[in-house]
């Protein structure tokens, strides 16, 4: 609580001077009488034991109606923070070669899609150096033979880290395998192209900017659009595509069946076409980075979250509650206006010397 004119409270100092002027005084009635009597040995009631009690009524109310010449303000704070957030849709490989072990997790070998949904998802909710992107609108597109939106554009982070991304698996059926670079890419830029409206309608935030993230391990080699054409669309709609090269290149162990039925580890040769993914990063303006571990695929995600990171700007705003004429709640009670109180004090002292402790002349 603050007082606006704090320096008006200097005039309680003479409330004690009042105090003592109000019961300096005494109130005598004359009566007639026919002999001497000493009036002190007289029994004494509740009234006359309490005739202070209209002038403290009325002490009372004097203090509150200085407090509130003082302007008594009950101060709350809000802090809001607001940024211009990036639009983010994660283009992630799931075709089988994705199943090859040439990444680890805390030292065990893992397949690359299990290492890229890892580290997918500390880039979403934050983990060690990655802050998280919070204020960011972020969906998910995976593809293999054809491309499928995982999840929309969503704010619910949790929700697409947890319910979505973990639940991503390789495919497996021949008839799904495949990598369609091109139709991926042209379905986000889907996704992205008309998001303006409704994140200024939803946050009352804009998009700072709109950026692709592509994983992939492969060469495309399905699908109707070419990752040159798609990458057109991406750079007339002003996005950003980042490309991500994930696996060595070559050979790399893979699971398979032996003629037992039982899973080994065979090398396989497996190829990515690192030369349509430079291509892509330069027509819209983007990067391409290569991935060859764990460790690698991390610092590559670092990279993009300091590239695309938003400013945030925080603003407090400030509401007072003048206390004189508005009721506040203070320590879980709610105090009713002071000049209410001081009213309320004024009349009792009235009400109390105009009946009880009224005095006849």
């Amino acid at each position: 609580m603050i007082f606006q004119n704090a320096w008006l409270l200097l005039i309680l100092f003479f409330v004690p001077l009042l105090w003592w002027r109000w019961n300096r005084r005494t109130f005598k009635t004359g009566i007639s009488y026919c002999s001497a009597i000493d009036v002190s040995l007289l029994p004494t009631s509740f009234r006359s034991k309490t005739l202070w009690v209209p002038a403290l009524l009325r002490i009372i109310a004097i203090i509150v109606l200085i407090v509130c010449v003082a302007r008594p303000q009950k101060r709350f704070e809000k802090t809001k923070q607001a940024a211009d957030g990036v639009a983010i849709e994660m283009v992630i490989d799931r075709s089988s070669s994705m199943n090859a072990h040439d990444f680890t997790i805390d030292g065990k070998a893992v397949d690359r899609l299990t290492a890229v949904r890892k580290v997918a998802g500390d880039f979403i909710s934050g983990m060690g150096s990655l802050d998280g992107r919070s204020s960011d609108l972020i969906g998910l597109v995976t593809f293999a033979g054809y491309a499928d939106s995982n999840c929309p554009m969503t704010f619910d982070h949790e929700f697409l880290v947890t319910d979505v991304l973990d639940s991503i698996r390789i495919v497996n059926e021949q008839t799904e395998d495949g990598t369609a670079i091109g139709d991926a890419l042209a379905l986000a830029v889907e996704r992205l192209a008309s998001l303006d409206e409704r994140v200024k309608s939803e946050s009352g935030n804009t998009i700072q900017s709109k950026v692709i993230i592509l994983l992939t391990d492969g060469e495309n080699n399905q699908g109707d659009i070419t990752p040159r054409t798609a990458a057109d669309m991406a750079a007339a709609m002003g996005i950003t595509v980042y490309t991500i090269g994930a696996g060595t290149n070559g050979w790399a162990p893979t699971p398979g069946k032996n003629l037992f039925g039982q899973t080994v580890m065979r090398n396989q040769r497996v190829q990515i076409d690192e030369k349509t993914l430079q291509e892509i990063a330069d027509i819209t303006d983007g990067k391409y980075f290569r991935a060859t571990d764990t460790e690698s695929l991390e610092e590559i995600y670092a990279k993009i979250d300091e590239m695309e990171r938003t400013e945030i700007t925080q603003r407090t705003y400030v509401n007072h509650i003048d206390m004189a004429v508005q009721s506040v709640a203070l320590a879980g009670f709610v105090v009713p206006p002071l000049l209410f109180v001081a009213f309320m004090f004024l009349l009792g002292d009235l009400s109390l010397r105009s009946t009880f402790y009224r005095i006849l002349d």
